[in-house]
């Protein structure tokens, strides 16, 4: 009975202490950034620039609908694991794309004492945020830090799965599957190195879409491990390649979770409900009609309703599914006008703008364009469109509707719509506002060039003397004034040298 007792525990003894090899990879990895250090880092900073890769909408027809954009961001982020705080400071300037203005949109959020803030550089004020946590304070750039990953995928060795051995450079790593932050919607796969230990590759997955992380180069410091080179892509080709990195391991002295003292607290905001389906009649017989992003204005000139204006996100939409098609049936419905839309004036050449425009070969509508931009319609369209190009300065309806085109960055060739009896303006890309009655900071939304284009507006209005009332857009619910417009107009354009020193002061 002893002897069999003693050859049970013989058997149960090493079973019980052994490891499985996910837990032994894992800690073979661990122990490579820095093993304890690692794991009881009390905090970490990490200055970064990247070149972001993107496909976007292109500044000149010729080009076609799509060009590649070059950005280049600075990042300056530290945490305090200990304190849980957290800031996060970003600089994107865009080097290739359509823009007019060298300044860069600046982002800065703050999370310490379990409270978010979000500040703003160019107007120099903070806005207090409930959605602003320690885990997305980053907006996701811990993911490109290797040594934070690592740091996580100590605690998760029972549920990581070994799936295979790929060859990275030529060297065996193990190709794991590991739950990174318990997004049953995510998966992860790790490469890690088995003669080293170190992380060569991340793999992440989302419905459906991957994206690949490739660290290399890497170096030191504090006895933790760190990737001074990184590359991500994906199947389509390359999003974001490191230019340069450092990393400091220490806790962050407290100055850098700081509001700075000079700094207002910005007055609260109420977005503009785009929720409905709206018609809004602006003067008589002037409507105003969308929802979302996508508005359009249409013109009862007698016989005939002339519209423009309209947007679509994708190619998804079926016939008649598009914005411009859902407002004029919304404006019948509403209105009991049963009126022909005669034309339809395309302010650009621009494919958001583009798109559900086939809607109006069941109106017979006739689409004025640009002549520059003649054969980018046409080729997004198809051959039934109907499509007449107009001189750059063009009036319709007896005068009563006046088009001026509005050269800038984002389009070479932008059409802005003038209603001269009523004041109205279709301004269409050039501004507005998402807010009830705040306008966006010149720093932040939604590109880096929006006041740039304001400044072109207002300069070619003032140029040609016309008076406006009355402002509106394709992407904005907001029907804006002229006080709205001095408004903005009175707001400093911070140039980049200044955004800079206050945005990495005290670096």
């Amino acid at each position: 009975m002893l002897l069999i007792s003693a050859i049970a525990m013989v058997g149960v003894c090493p079973f019980a202490h052994a490891q499985s090899r996910e837990a032994q990879i894992i800690e073979r990895t661990v122990a490579a950034y820095g093993g304890e250090h690692l794991l009881a880092l009390p905090g970490i900073s990490v200055s970064e620039t990247w070149y972001h890769y993107s496909q976007w909408l292109s500044g000149h027809a010729l080009q076609g609908p799509m060009v590649t954009y070059l950005s280049e961001l600075q990042n300056d982020y530290r945490i305090d694991f200990v304190a849980q705080r957290k800031v996060f400071k970003q600089a994107n300037s865009r080097r290739v794309g359509s823009h007019g203005s060298d300044a860069p949109e600046v982002i800065h959020r703050l999370f310490a004492g379990n409270k978010g803030a979000s500040i703003d550089h160019a107007l120099q004020r903070f806005q207090p945020s409930s959605r602003i946590t320690f885990d997305n304070t980053t907006l996701g750039y811990e993911a490109m830090l290797d040594t934070l990953i690592v740091r996580k995928l100590a605690q998760l060795k029972q549920p990581s799965q070994w799936l295979d051995t790929a060859y990275i450079a030529g060297v065996p790593h193990d190709v794991i599957a590991v739950p990174l932050d318990g997004n049953s919607q995510a998966r992860y796969t790790l490469y890690l190195n088995q003669n080293n230990g170190l992380l060569s590759r991340m793999m992440t997955e989302q419905q459906g879409k991957k994206r690949f992380y490739d660290f290399m180069a890497h170096r030191t410091s504090g006895a933790i491990r760190w990737a001074s080179q990184v590359l991500v892509s994906t199947a389509d080709g390359p999003q974001y390649h490191s230019k340069a990195r450092t990393v400091s391991v220490a806790k962050p002295v407290d100055t850098s979770f700081q509001i700075p003292a000079a700094y207002s607290r910005a007055p609260a905001v109420t977005p503009f409900d785009i929720s409905e389906l709206t018609v809004r009649e602006l003067a008589s017989g002037v409507y105003f009609v969308g929802q979302d992003w996508g508005y359009s204005l249409f013109v009862d000139v007698g016989d005939y309703l002339i519209s423009a204006g309209t947007w679509q996100m994708n190619e998804q939409a079926g016939a008649g599914t598009g914005s411009w098609a859902k407002a004029l049936a919304r404006l019948r419905h509403s209105t009991s006008l049963s009126k022909p839309v005669k034309y339809h004036i395309v302010t650009h050449h621009h494919t958001d703008h583009l798109r559900g425009l086939r809607d109006t070969l069941a109106e017979n509508t006739t689409l004025l364009v640009h002549p520059a931009d003649k054969n980018a319609v046409a080729e997004a369209l198809g051959p039934h469109v109907r499509i007449e190009t107009i001189p750059a300065s063009y009036t319709l309806a007896g005068g009563k509707i006046r088009l001026l085109d509005v050269p800038n960055s984002h389009a070479a060739h932008n059409l802005v719509v003038y209603l001269s009896e009523p004041q109205i303006l279709l301004t269409e890309d050039m501004f507005g506002s998402s807010f009830e009655q705040a306008l966006h900071s010149p720093a932040r939304w939604p590109d880096l060039d929006t006041y740039y284009r304001l400044d072109a507006l207002v300069g070619r209005l003032n140029e040609q003397g016309i008076k406006v009332a009355q402002y509106v857009s394709s992407h904005h619910g907001k029907v804006l004034t002229q006080a709205d417009i001095e408004r903005a107009m009175a707001i400093p354009r911070t140039e980049r040298p200044v955004l800079l020193q206050r945005l990495f002061e005290g670096k």
